[in-house]
């Protein structure tokens, strides 16, 4: 693996399936619409669909997450302040596509700065604090994250 193939796989780790709210009153949902930016068969869009099917299944089937890829009920770009106002409860969002509100939400974005999986899983487990604080503060939480996996290769 080069340090260019290096660098392109970190560039979006750790919050590539990031962004996830709950608005007042969700919890009562039996069906959550959750918008992905990805196609279906994409790792990411695969990773929110096994998440969606985790929460159905552990849930017993009270809470039912119908995922949406492709961008086909919000465009990437569009589905964090979908989260925020509350026209979905829940969403699958690259947060480094969001760095122009906040620096932090582009750490794994800097080029060379995570060169190894080792050095990427140190940053996400320095970033994530901070990038649940500031989320908090936009009426968002965070649920999970996934790498982005080696390209080129």
């Amino acid at each position: 693996m080069t340090t260019k193939t290096l660098s392109k796989t970190f560039k979006t780790l750790a919050l590539a399936a990031g962004a996830v709210g709950l608005a007042a009153g969700a919890a009562q949902a039996e069906k959550w619409d959750m918008p992905m930016a990805y196609s279906a068969t994409n790792f990411h869009s695969a990773v929110g669909a096994e998440f969606a099917k985790c929460v159905t299944t552990g849930t017993g089937g009270s809470i039912e997450i119908v995922t949406h890829p492709s961008g086909s009920l919000f465009k990437g770009a569009e589905i964090k302040r979908a989260i925020q106002t509350g026209q979905v409860p829940i969403g699958e969002r690259l947060l480094s596509g969001h760095q122009n509100e906040n620096a932090i939400f582009g750490v794994d974005s800097v080029p060379f700065l995570a060169t190894s999986f080792e050095d990427a899983a140190k940053l996400w487990k320095a970033a994530k604090p901070t990038l649940a604080k500031i989320l908090e503060k936009q009426n968002l939480h965070l649920l999970y994250s996934a790498p982005w996996p080696p390209q080129g290769l």
